[in-house]
């Protein structure tokens, strides 16, 4: 079963074998199917889970051992345990789908996979939330699925996916059931086709700036000085109306960052405008943000990152986990987070600019905050602590799939990769390779409107888990009913 989950890994991006999720599900849903019982159906879960998680989070050992300086016993004792906290969410849809289900062909048909949904969402939000690796984004943008992301998100993708899997698990040799799930995807298919927002203006030129500065040096005192001319030059080489700098571009407190590179920075691009993160102190003691900046308006309007990077930006519960910083160097580890909901920057005519940072944009629910008023999206990252993993394709594609939620083109600037274009689609239109130093140029769209899902969020996904949950337990009960009769 732990293999099962493991080699999911590969249906994500970059290898993006979309098809290895079919059968890792397919694989889950029919041992926990015909368990014995349903606590033998949640150790089929949790033993999916432990490989799933062990495979697609492996690259956080990166930052905590390479990078952070923990020893490397230690960085994979931790990867390990919060594999082990995160596979207790199959474990749990599993048992939930079994005690549910009723006999086997419901489970495996129906209960399995819509409780296996309901976990996935529990997982992105429960203690802030981790939504890394939802089986829905694994189908985007590949797959006739991803037609149904702008309606009802990655958690209906997955539940549809799940479902269809499921289903033809049960009943492999009807062919109603094969034409079913064939007609479900090729309704997906005609959905991508659906406009569900629309262009606004005249295409913006935009520049993304990759510094390429290894994650050892960019915090080092010793070339604070390099890295700041480092994002200078290309900030001079961009050719973009609005230009982009990735997370922490300026490696120090706004307020402690020489006024002489403020300006050269804004004489580099003026009149044209310039957004790059920037951390700022607070007026408290101790009180400080991971913000994104426009430098070139007269106001200087800022968004500060809201949803921080749980052992990366805070620490939960420090009474219990306060000992892993003796082991560890993470500058800036005690983050304030911004407010839920912020206003989009005003660039030009048409622009309204929605940032988030790092790993934000994994919560499509917190991206719809920007909507209806954002006509674009950025996402500025530094994954160079994870440098050498697929963390950064992985969060790619999970910028795909807030373009394709909300209708809009995201844009990604990172310190290492990927810096990427992204289309309303999806689609990935221009890419930096990682590592590179240099300026992507490209233009981008802004667009208008709502899609379904940016109206109702997660709630048509879980609605629609919920109900085929309570179908699937009062059927179960009919079927109860009618057998104590026939003993009768």
């Amino acid at each position: 079963m732990a293999a099962a989950g493991a080699v999911t890994v590969f249906a994500y991006a970059p290898v993006r074998a979309f098809a290895l999720m079919w059968l890792g599900l397919a694989v889950l849903f029919v041992f926990a199917g015909k368990a014995e019982s349903g606590k033998r159906a949640a150790w089929q879960g949790y033993a999916w889970g432990l490989g799933y998680f062990c495979a697609n989070i492996y690259w956080i050992f990166i930052s905590l051992h390479t990078f952070g300086g923990m020893p490397a016993w230690m960085a994979a004792g931790c990867v390990f345990l919060l594999a082990m906290y995160l596979a207790l969410f199959p474990a749990l849809g599993a048992w939930l789908g079994y005690k549910l289900g009723g006999n086997s062909w419901r489970r495996m048909a129906i209960s399995l996979p819509a409780a296996f949904m309901l976990s996935e969402w529990l997982r992105g939000w429960l203690f802030t939330g981790f939504p890394w690796a939802t089986v829905g984004t694994s189908q985007i943008p590949m797959t006739p699925l991803a037609g149904y992301a702008p309606i009802i998100g990655v958690y209906g993708v997955g539940l549809i996916l799940a479902l269809s899997v499921g289903g033809l698990a049960a009943f492999a040799r009807k062919p109603a059931a094969w034409a079913g799930v064939l007609a479900v995807w090729l309704a997906g298919f005609g959905l991508s086709y659906v406009a569900w927002t629309q262009p606004v203006g005249k295409p913006v030129s935009v520049s993304l700036a990759q510094g390429a500065i290894p994650q050892d040096e960019k915090w080092a005192q010793a070339h604070y000085l390099d890295n700041l001319r480092i994002y200078l030059h290309l900030t001079r080489e961009a050719k973009g109306d609005i230009v982009i700098l990735p997370e922490t571009a300026i490696p120090s407190f706004l307020s402690d960052t020489p006024d002489w590179y403020l300006d050269y920075l804004r004489a580099a691009v003026e009149p044209r405008a310039l957004v790059t993160g920037v951390p700022l102190s607070g007026p408290h003691k101790e009180e400080y943000y991971n913000s994104v900046m426009l430098l070139t308006a007269p106001d200087m309007p800022l968004y500060s990152k809201h949803h921080l990077v749980p052992f990366g930006e805070f620490v939960p519960v420090p009474a219990l986990f306060g000992w892993m910083y003796h082991y560890l160097n993470m500058p800036l580890d005690g983050f304030t987070p911004g407010a839920a909901k912020q206003a989009p920057f005003k660039i030009g005519p048409t622009t309204r600019l929605a940032p988030n940072i790092c790993y934000e944009d994994v919560y499509g629910r917190e991206i719809i905050n920007a909507l209806p008023q954002a006509t674009l999206l950025v996402n500025v990252s530094n994954l160079a602590w994870f440098d050498g993993s697929w963390a950064a394709w992985q969060q790619t594609q999970m910028s795909q799939a807030r373009a394709l939620e909300t209708g809009r083109w995201m844009l990604r600037a990172t310190n290492t990769g990927m810096t990427a274009i992204i289309d309303e689609k999806g689609q990935l239109i221009k890419v930096l390779p990682e590592r590179q130093r240099a300026v992507l140029e490209g233009t981008a769209q802004n667009y208008t409107g709502e899609t379904p899902y940016a109206r109702w969020g997660d709630w048509a996904a879980l609605a629609s888990g919920g109900l085929l949950l309570l179908l699937a337990w009062l059927s179960g009960r009919k079927d109860k009913a009618r057998a104590g009769k026939a003993i009768v």
